[in-house]
Order: structure tokens, then sequence, then C-alpha cells
């Protein structure tokens, strides 16, 4: 039984030194320029995720999760985590953020896969931040201080991980210099001769207390995903790069969806069939026509590949379409775009290797 650990997966690096057993059962090598990979019990895993929950399933099956929702959860964390862009990076900081608010761990109520590989993943970003950055996301940084305390030393310096000084306390702000004492004289000065003149004095106005801003928890649910089937497709007038497509969403009448595919798909594999869309973004006029939902699409890396995210099998147009874990969640009548609740999740919808 061998596993095959790539140099620069810090994740799995930090799995196998938090779990010894496994650590002591397996032949471990290290490998350049391609993915990590296991062969355990007649089961072969690749990549980091799918290695870390074979591997957990073996030695420590409590890390993946109890229940089919914690599973479910566990796996998205992970999937999103492993974002590396700057931006993407910032993005599920800040989503992470939030998710903690009122929690201790990623899921549950102990650390699992989730918090460890997350851990992993964000440690280049969190070494970047100021004092002041990771004050500002202060739940989260709470989190990653609790997660590099609850590993041991031997642990962190086997994966190669070097502990971060967080200080959760506000930083501290540089004082204002005391004006000097001739500008308070002239200030005082010129103060009487407005009072000596007998000019009114402006009545000073209470300000009342503002309500606290109630704190916005993002989740995928907010997203209203459901089953459409293109009943018709035809180029947009005026724009060459534009489809507008009748999509059918068991609806009064079918949405008009204007979508920027002319480019990747032929207009032939655009009709008759069943796409996912996102329902309940604020309706966009696109060159003169307005769209009322988005066609759900991934994207390759290089960006010169886009397929439709297909729906599940047996799927009807109407049916709603929704992340494991949160099928109880109810979606926003319409996401409000300077809350920016899609552009949160979108870092974490991605695809493996096997396209699902």
């Amino acid at each position: 039984m061998s596993v095959s650990v790539s140099t620069n997966d810090l994740a799995l690096k930090l799995l196998l030194a938090a779990v010894p057993e496994a650590a002591k059962a397996l032949s471990v090598d290290s490998v350049a320029d391609q993915l990590s990979q296991l062969d355990l019990d007649g089961q072969h895993a690749e990549g980091t995720n799918a290695v870390a929950h074979l591997l957990a399933a073996k030695y420590n099956s409590e890390l993946a999760g109890t229940t089919d929702a914690e599973q479910a959860e566990v796996s998205q964390w992970m999937t999103m985590s492993a974002r590396h862009g700057p931006v993407e990076r910032q993005t599920f900081a800040q989503t992470l953020n939030t998710h903690l608010a009122q929690r201790t761990f990623l899921v549950g109520n102990r650390l699992s896969l989730a918090d460890l590989v997350a851990f992993a993943n964000v440690h280049p970003y969190m070494t970047s931040l100021t004092a002041q950055k990771r004050f500002a996301v202060n739940n989260f940084s709470r989190w990653f201080d609790l997660i590099q305390h609850s590993l041991s030393a031997d642990a962190l310096a086997k994966a190669g991980i070097q502990l971060v000084e967080i200080d959760l306390n506000a930083p501290v702000q540089a004082k204002k210099q005391a004006p000097s004492a001739a500008k308070d004289k002239k200030d005082a000065s010129a103060a009487k001769d407005k009072k000596d003149a007998g000019e009114p004095k402006a009545a000073k106005k209470e300000k009342k207390p503002q309500p606290a801003a109630k704190e916005l928890v993002i989740v995928p649910s907010m997203i209203d995903l459901r089953v459409g089937h293109i009943v018709d497709v035809e180029k947009h007038p005026d724009a060459d790069s534009l489809y507008v497509e009748k999509i059918e969403v068991n609806e009064d009448e079918p949405r008009t969806v204007v979508s920027g595919l002319v480019r990747f798909i032929p207009i032939e594999q655009m009709k008759n069939r069943d796409v996912v869309l996102v329902c309940n973004l604020k309706p966009a006029s696109m060159r003169g026509v307005k769209s009322f939902a988005m066609v759900l699409c991934a994207t390759s890396t290089d960006g010169e590949t886009v397929e439709f995210v297909e729906p599940p099998k047996g799927s009807k147009p109407g049916d709603r379409v929704y992340f494991e874990g949160f099928e109880d969640g109810t979606p926003e009548e319409q996401l409000k775009p300077k809350q920016k609740i899609f552009e949160t999740i979108q870092p974490g919808l991605f695809t493996n290797d096997s396209r699902e």
C-alpha cells in the first residue's frame, strides 16, 4: 500500500502527519508535477480530496463526518478551499469569516477533514496578511489559530507548516498629533470674536442610535437553481456573440434568457435540451433584450471550452437543483447585487477531473 504525495500538496502532508497510523502503514513517496495518488485495499484515488477521503475511511472515519449531511458539507468546504488565485483566496476567507461567526469548526462540533484541508490550503494566504487584514476577518483568523494549535508541533513540522502568530486584538492606531498652542490660541480668539458679534448658535441635533445591521450569512441555498428546457433559440439581432433563448421552467410562460455562448456552443446543440438555470438574479438588459435568468455552464481553466452543467437524470423543467447538505434552505426571491451572494458562492463551483 503506497501513497504518492505531490511536493506542493500541504493538505495531504498535514493529514498524514496528523493521522500517524496512516503514515506508519503506508509507503509515502514524494512526486513532482503530478496529482497525489493513493492505492489502498484495492481502491485507487487521485487528487487531494479523493485521497484524503480514502485515508479517512480507512484510519479515522469521523474526520469525514458522521452523517450524510456532514459528509456532504465536508466535501463542499474541501472543494471550495482548493482555489488558489488571490481573489479566490480573499473570497474564501470572507466566506469562512461569515460561516464561523457562530461556529468553532467548519462542520459540526469537532475537527474534520474540512478544517485540516482548508487550513493547509489557506496557510500561505494567512501568512501574507497584515495584522489589520487578519483582524478584518477575525472569525476566520480565530478558526485558523485554533486549528494550528489543535495540531502538534511535530505534525506541523512534518508537513512543512510554520506556526503563524495571530493577534485577535484590534491593531493599535497611531495617535493624532495635538494641535499647536498657537493654533489653539487663534481658534479661541476667533470663537470669542464670533460670540461677541452676537452670532446665533446653532442648536445641536441629538443623534438617534442606529440599529445594528444584521449580519448576512451567505449559504448556497440562497441561489435559486432550477432545471430548464430550451424550447427556442436564435441569434441576438444586435449582438453576434449572444443567443436569445426561450426556456421552459414550469411557469406560466417560458423565460427569455440571453447567453454569451455563440463562440462556444453551436446553435444546433442549444436546441431542445435541458439546462440548469440561476433563476433569482436581477433581470438585466443585454443589448436591448431583457434576460430573466442565467444558464449555468462550466469553463475550462484556459477559458477556451465552455459546456453546460447537466441537470440530474430524470429531472423535469421547474425541478429545483440544490447542494447536498443545503436541501432545506429557501432561495432568495431575488438576489440583491450589493450583497454579492452569487459572487461569494461562485468560486466554490467547479468540477472535478470526471466533470462532476
